[in-house]
């Protein structure tokens, strides 16, 4: 599966996947967008995708974890 992950770190925000991709947004709804570019993409062409989107801080409640995974369905002509 591949997993997207956006985090804020230092004042940044960022999309990893896997230990090779990080790239680092102004803003948190930037990263989000991006990751979930990627995961649409990559889901489109048949590969099992998540996006993991942690809180934004430490004194943010746990329960406020976003993930989502699966596969996007493919559209077929008729």
């Amino acid at each position: 599966m591949n997993r997207f992950v956006v985090f804020q770190l230092n004042g940044e925000w960022l999309v990893a996947s896997g230990d090779r991709l990080r790239i680092s947004f102004n803003n948190r709804k930037e990263a989000e967008q991006s990751a979930f570019n990627a995961a649409d993409a990559l889901a489109s062409s048949g590969h099992a995708v998540s996006v993991l989107i942690m809180p934004d801080g430490p004194d943010t409640d746990a329960q406020q974890f976003a993930m989502l995974s699966g596969l996007v369905p493919r559209a077929t002509q008729n």
